[in-house]
């Protein structure tokens, strides 16, 4: 009985053994995320801040809008306090739509410039490409430098990062260009005040077209859940789609939230922009007093901070106005904005009475220091 059992347990043995590897056998190997080297996105989420519910609601939506049949490489870089992580969503053929995690990284400044080239050249060593583009997230303020103490629009300059070891960690215009280490085909500023002429200008260098607000952005945002269709559309995204997408996402709602203004900007025309700027700067009088009330601003509640570009050169130079808006057209590929925009520092909506795309900060006697600051600026300083 004993052999007849030790015969039984070898047989038993033998028969798992076959079964483990007949089943081993049928499993499929270890699934690699798919590779193009078509384009590459990164979009980046800030939200270390009062937007951290945002990092998976975003990263959700973009999930749920990737499709099989997308060719390109989607990584999202999400920060939203404890552990930040660079994430890779893509089709997987049996489990769908899938969302990886690539890293998880230590608590870190999200605002900070080094943090900013660290993920971007992860993520072209990860999957390198033929193009690029970035997608950013976070509170902003457009150009205006995040230590000012006047004006203060809750100054968050480009991105803000609270996290508990570094409260009041911000990331300032020219630190982000210099931040990003190879040209963008484009960028997506889902952050308000970034559809400024000074923000496009800084960054010509870095890509070739730029899709911001000139005005605050209301949240939610941008759509995401229609972005991975619309980035990854070839031989260029479809980025007028994206900038169409968030335009009629908010001219549908009602009240307070009825307020969007959005433009894709070709920074190749930004040149020529700035040189007839500056015909029509000079042509003005010295004597002509413009007041600022007279101009279309797109400020924070009651401080005139971001004005009309467009508006602005009219009432510089009314003879020069025509000329200045076909060149400003020229590289303005898309805009939109509701009959009016909300602004959080009077928490109501004022009216839109000339939009021509990008807004320009005009130096006033009441912020020396954002004089001073705008002179250092490649809009000025070069212009």
């Amino acid at each position: 009985m004993q052999i007849k059992s030790q015969v039984t347990q070898i047989i038993v043995l033998i028969v798992i053994q076959v079964f483990f590897f007949a089943c081993k056998r049928d499993d499929p190997p270890d699934y690699s995320p798919p590779a193009s080297n078509r384009r590459t996105v990164l979009v980046y989420l800030g939200t270390d801040n009062n937007f951290r519910a945002e990092a998976a609601q975003k990263t959700g939506q973009l999930k749920n809008g990737w499709n099989r049949d997308i060719d390109g490489n989607l990584l999202v870089y999400a920060d939203a306090g404890d552990h930040p992580s660079l994430i890779h969503i893509y089709t997987h053929p049996q489990k769908g739509n899938m969302s990886d995690t690539v890293e998880i990284y230590p608590p870190e400044n999200s605002a900070g410039a080094v943090t900013l080239t660290r993920v971007l050249n992860r993520v072209r060593e990860y999957r390198p490409a033929a193009s690029y583009g970035l997608v950013v997230l976070s509170h902003a303020t457009g150009w205006l430098p995040a230590t000012m103490s006047n004006p203060s629009p809750q100054l968050r300059s480009v991105i803000l990062d609270n996290g508990t070891a570094e409260t009041g960690n911000y990331m300032e215009l020219a630190d982000f260009a210099a931040a990003i280490p190879y040209k963008m085909d484009f960028i997506i500023f889902d952050a308000c005040f970034m559809g400024s002429v000074e923000v496009c200008y800084e960054l010509k260098e870095k890509t070739d077209y730029i899709v911001a607000s000139p005005a605050e952005v209301v949240s939610p945002g941008f759509v995401y859940s229609t972005m991975p269709e619309r980035l990854f559309t070839y031989p260029q995204a479809d980025l007028q789609g994206v900038a169409q997408d968030f335009y009629d996402c908010f001219n549908a709602q009602s009240g307070l939230f009825r307020s969007a203004t959005v433009s894709v900007v070709r920074t190749a025309g930004l040149d020529a922009v700035a040189g007839i700027f500056k015909e029509v700067a000079g042509q003005a009088s010295n004597e002509k007093d413009i007041s600022l009330n007279d101009i279309q601003t797109f400020g924070y509640g009651q401080q005139k901070i971001y004005f009309d570009l467009g508006d602005y050169a009219k009432h510089l130079s009314p003879d020069s106005y025509s000329e200045f808006t076909a060149e400003l057209d020229g590289c303005i590929v898309y805009k939109a904005h509701t009959d009016s925009y909300y602004t959080a520092g009077a928490a109501t909506l004022l009216p839109i009475r000339s939009f021509s795309g990008l807004s320009v900060y005009i130096p006033q006697n009441a912020y020396p220091e954002a004089n001073a600051k705008y002179r250092e600026l490649k809009w000025t300083a070069e212009n």
